[in-house]
This record gives C-alpha cells, structure tokens and sequence, in this order.
C-alpha cells in the first residue's frame, strides 16, 4: 500500500486539503479467451477477417471486430494488426461480422462456416463515413457576445434567486444588443414565469423556438407549461421534441415519461423511464418513481416494489423518498387486501406527477462543464463490450503507468482562474514548475508516491495557496486494488480524437470505503466517493481521457462541487526507444470554500532520467512567472 500526499491550503479556510491514493503492483492481467464447448469428435474452424481501405490496401488504422453466433450471442472479439482478425475454436454455423473503424462507415457481414474443421477467409472492403445530408444538419443556436453573455448569467442568477426587479435590469441590457437571441427569450419566459404571467412567458418561449426550433430548454418548459395546462398530447409533443434534439439528457427523457404516465401510456412511460435511469443512474431516482408508477399500470407490482426499495436505499436519502414510501406502503397494503385491485390512495398516487423544479428550469450558468452523469455521450448503437478484457489490459497500461512514474521530469504550466458568480475570471494567475514525480517502494507491495515543484512540496508555490497535486494519477482508479471499490459499466464503443475508443463509466460503491481520494481541513480527513466516466482505446488499452466528479457535496468543508478532467497522450522517448502515455492535460473546477476556481495544467518537455535507489530526489531549480491580473467581471 502507499499514499500520494495533495496538498490544498485556502487561504480562505486556512485549510489543509490531502488526497489519499491507495496503490498496490497490479496482478499479472490475462486476456480471456473464448472457447468453444468441445463437441466429441467434431473439428472446429478458423476465421480470417481481412480488411481493407477504398483502393484495396490493408486498413492501417485502429479499427475492432465483432463476431456474432445466430440470434446476437457474441463469438468473439478482435482488433485488426495490419488489417486482419483471427477468430479460432468455431463451431459450423452462420456468424455475422461487425467491422467498425475510424473515418470508415460500420460495415456488417453475413459468414458461414459449412465444413468443420475447414478454415476460412473473408475478404471486406470499408466505405468512406457518408457526408450525405451534412448540408442539411439543423444550424446552430446563434452564441452571445462576452458581454452580453456576462449580462445574460447576472440575469440568470438574479431569476434563480428570485430577484425580479434585479432580473429585468440585466434582462433588458441583454435584449438591448441581442433581442433576437433565443437564450434571451427563453430568459424572459422564465422571468415571467416567476411572476405567473404564464400567457407572456408561453410567448417569448414560443418565440424562442420560432428563432431555433431545437432550443431544448424552451421546448422542456413549454412542455412543462402544457403539463400545467393539462394539455396532454402538447406536453408530450414538446418534450418529444426536447429529447429529440438532446438524447443523451435523462431528465427531459424523465418528463417525456411522466407525461406518457399521465396520458394513460404506460408503455410509453415505462420506455422512457427506464432510459433515463439508464443514462442518469443513481440521479435518476426520479425517473425510478414514475417507471414504479408505470409498472404498477402494468401491473408489475414485483417489479415497481423492487424499483421504489432502490430509491429508499439511496444514501444520502434521496428527496423522493417520501412520496416512494407512501406508494410502497400503498402497494404493499393493496397486496395484502388484494392482488389485482389497487387501493383508492394508490390511484391517487399513480395520478400524481413530477414537475420540473426551478433548480432544473433555470439552468446555472456554465462555469464548469456537465456533469459526467447530466447525459451519455453517444456510442455505435449494438457493438457488443468486453468490459473484463478491457478492466484486465487496462491494469497492465496502469502498471507501466506505474513503473515510468519514478524516471519523468516534465515542464508544467499552471492557468489559475477566481470566477465571480457569473462565471467569469475576476482574478488569473499563471505560474510553470520544472515537475518530477517520486515512486519509491517503502517494503513489498507498499509505494510511496510524491511530487515536486521545482524541488519543493509547499503549497505556497501554489496560486491563492491552494495545492493541486496527484491530479494526473487519476488513472490509478483501474489499478486491480480498487475493482471491488468501484460499480464499472462499459457504456459502448465511441469515436474519440480520431479513433476508437471504449467509453467506460465508474462509481463509488455506497458500501465500499472511499479509498483513492479525501480532503484533510485540518487534522480532520473527509473521505471523497468519485464517480466519472473514461474513453480506453480499442487497440492499446491506454486512457485517452477521464472526467470525474464528487458523488456528493461536503458541507462540512464547503466543497459543493468539484470536475476534474484528464487527458492523456503519447510521450515517444527517442534515446530508449520507449514509448509511454502521460498526462498532457488537466483541468480543475471547483467550489470550494465560497470560492469558484478554475485551473488549467499543462505538461510538456517530458525527459527521462534514472534514480539510485538511496539518492534523493532533487528537481532542477526554474524561475517561477507568477503574474496576477486582475479582471474586471
């Protein structure tokens, strides 16, 4: 076991902040293979997929194959080495192959092997992705200028706290330079739909929509507005709409199903329901009470009773806990007077309906990116995940992670950033360090992780005395140590800076200690549960990009959000011939402390150098720019 001490002090709290990292020396990973059930005397089959580009030369680039039995069992999977596959140990049948490659369309083919024993060969050729109807895409939403953008979030805030008066000063400044803008008149429906002018804020969102028929948050509250209206078939038309030009958004698929739910179509309600649990997971305990209400319109009560104890089970309780109380204790009681009829108080509930609160109406005003579990991004539709091939080669990437850590010294460039409530930078600061980091082995299976910034570890060489350290030893959450810490579902196969790439997603277990990370305020540790999502490459196994965030706010610190992103790219050491994936970039938000900050970091000039093992390490000294400008918000 060993410990990478962070180090964060703010100025603010006089705290002392330290991240926690567990690691141990990964167990030898082994691919799985797939054998076939072995059939006395019958012979299997060999499969050759050979691939090739537009003018017949073998596919160079990454690209994976899929291998299907009859009926979508999955018989194998491969990835193309200089344009071919190898699938061995196959029964007689017909197989479908699924080739999918950068750049290239996704190419399908029917297979039979008629002979066993008989090997054989398959030639396919890829097509170019099509650029038809490229012309047509629908356009984009027109953007606002800086300033009016600053106005536009002064206004946002203003509505979120119900500051009206406040509201319109900046509403109308906003209009002045952009009356035609659809996020202002989206603004201005909600500004009076805070003061129940209902028939003026339909108008400028129906206008909104006029100007980008797309324009998701206008459509959602218009649909939202319907629901209010008890027009039915236009709330469901609009939030079709919604999830239409957002798929991958768990709410709006929630309020479709909600009003399918209260349009009698429980079918409908469930289909939807059941998606955005899918794509929202443990924040999606809203979308679990209305597809609880839909299978008990089905009447699935099993199955709506087993969905309400999740909701229950959720730690910290989850606010919709009440209201799947009641309807569990109704559906348990009507369970025991009988089985096929409802209590009066259990139609009751199932007529009832969530609605979408102000919190979710008035969207905050983006200083940070979306959170990893807002929506999914998109993914092949039907290409079958390896997850145990993928957790098993990716722990071996981890190891040699691992082992190249106590040999790098890199150039590292620090963007800090103060973000006012609009979100806009009030104070920058930009410091570079010559930085190294130290792994050193204490005893067997216990290191000890360290960094250095030009040879020194206070946090004082930090902006605003706040230390990141560790941020690029993310990757360590696919360290073998952590697999039984951590809830992983591989999402599918993504397209991802160029290439292929499997998108994974992770999550604390509530039952597991939270090992990997936690914040220190003083002598006082708080533990920190991550939950995130990373893009593995199909042909290496090595990390391209991780994005995590908290599970859930620490008020006892004041950390009531926290987004860290890490991207990863391959460092080619020329004089060893080595070739290695480090950190190339990562990026801090946070609110922490009553404070907003972003923090950018770069690495660069990475070289490699050897350590004696009973010499210290001393890091080459460099002059600090620190350079503080304050920004008018």
């Amino acid at each position: 076991m060993s410990i990478s001490r962070i180090r964060l002090t703010s100025g603010l709290l006089s705290s002392l902040l330290v991240i926690f990292l567990f690691l141990c020396p990964p167990a030898q990973a082994q691919t799985p293979t797939h054998p076939s059930r072995q059939v006395p005397e019958q012979k299997l089959s060999n499969l050759t997929i050979e691939v090739r580009q537009p003018n017949g030369t073998p596919l160079d680039l990454g690209g994976i194959i899929n291998l299907y039995r009859f009926g979508g069992i999955s018989a194998g999977f491969g990835q193309l080495n200089a344009g071919r596959a190898e699938f061995h140990n196959l029964t007689v049948g017909q197989y479908t192959v699924e080739v999918i490659a950068p750049g290239y369309a996704k190419l399908t083919e029917t297979v039979s092997i008629e002979v066993p024993g008989q090997d054989e060969r398959v030639l396919v050729t890829l097509s170019p992705e099509s650029t038809a109807g490229t012309n047509n895409a629908p356009p984009e939403a027109p953007v606002l200028a800086p300033e009016a953008k600053k106005e536009f979030n002064k206004a946002l805030e203003a509505i979120r706290e119900n500051k009206t008066d406040e509201a319109r000063k900046h509403l109308e400044k906003v209009s002045h330079v952009a009356p035609s803008n659809p996020d202002v008149n989206y603004l201005w429906g909600a500004y009076y739909s805070r003061t129940s002018d209902w028939k003026l804020a339909k108008s400028y969102w129906e206008k909104a929509l006029q100007i980008y028929p797309r324009h998701v948050f206008s459509l959602a509250a218009l649909g939202q507005l319907a629901l209010r209206e008890d027009d039915l078939p236009a709330a469901i038309n609009y939030l079709g709409l919604a999830v239409e030009a957002d798929p991958s958004s768990w709410r709006y698929q929630e309020y479709l199903a909600n009003a399918f739910l209260q349009h009698n179509e429980s079918l409908q309600a469930q289909a939807h329901a059941e998606r955005a649990v899918e794509l929202g997971k443990d924040r999606a305990n809203g979308a679990r009470l209305v597809l609880a209400r839909a299978l008990v319109q089905r009447n699935d009560q099993e199955r709506a009773i087993k969905t309400l104890e999740t909701i229950l089970a959720a730690q910290p309780p989850d606010p919709h806990s009440a209201e799947a109380r009641q309807l569990l204790d109704n559906l348990q009681h009507s369970a025991a007077v009988s089985a096929d009829i409802p209590t009066a108080a259990t139609i009751a509930l199932l007529a009832s309906s969530t609605t979408m609160n102000a919190e979710e109406l008035f969207a905050l005003p983006k200083w940070m990116p979306p959170d990893v579990d807002e929506s999914m991004p998109a993914i092949e539709p039907g290409v079958a995940c390896p997850l145990q091939i993928i957790q098993d080669e990716t722990a071996k990437r981890v190891h040699e992670f691992i082992d190249a850590a106590n040999k790098i010294t890199a150039t590292e460039k620090l963007d800090n950033e103060v973000l006012d409530r609009s979100g806009f930078p009030a104070i920058r600061e930009s410091r570079s360090y010559s930085y190294v980091a130290s792994i050193t082995e204490i005893r067997p299976n216990m290191l000890n992780v360290e960094e250095y910034r030009d040879g020194s570890m206070d946090p004082e060489i930090f902006p605003q005395r706040i230390a990141t350290l560790g941020l690029p030893s993310l990757v360590l959450i696919f360290h073998p140590i952590y697999k039984d810490d951590y809830e992983v579902k591989c999402e599918g196969l993504s397209r991802r800076r160029g290439g292929l790439a499997w998108q994974v997603h992770f999550r604390q277990k509530p039952d597991q200690p939270s090992r990997l990370r936690g914040y220190r305020v003083g002598h006082i540790l708080n533990p920190v549960s991550l939950r995130g999502r990373a893009w593995i490459a199909t042909d290496s196994f090595q990390v391209l990009s991780l994005e995590t965030d908290i599970v859930s706010p620490i008020p006892e610190i004041r950390l009531k959000a926290e987004h860290l992103s890490v991207d990863y790219a391959a460092v080619i050491f020329h004089k060893d011939n080595q070739k290695l994936w480090l950190p190339e970039n990562a990026e801090l938000f946070f609110d922490f402390g009553g404070r907003r900050m972003h923090r950018r970091h770069h690495f660069s000039n990475y070289l490699l150098f050897s350590v004696d093992e009973k010499e210290k390490i001393s890091a080459p000294k460099t002059n600090t720019d620190a350079d503080s400008s304050p920004s008018t918000p």
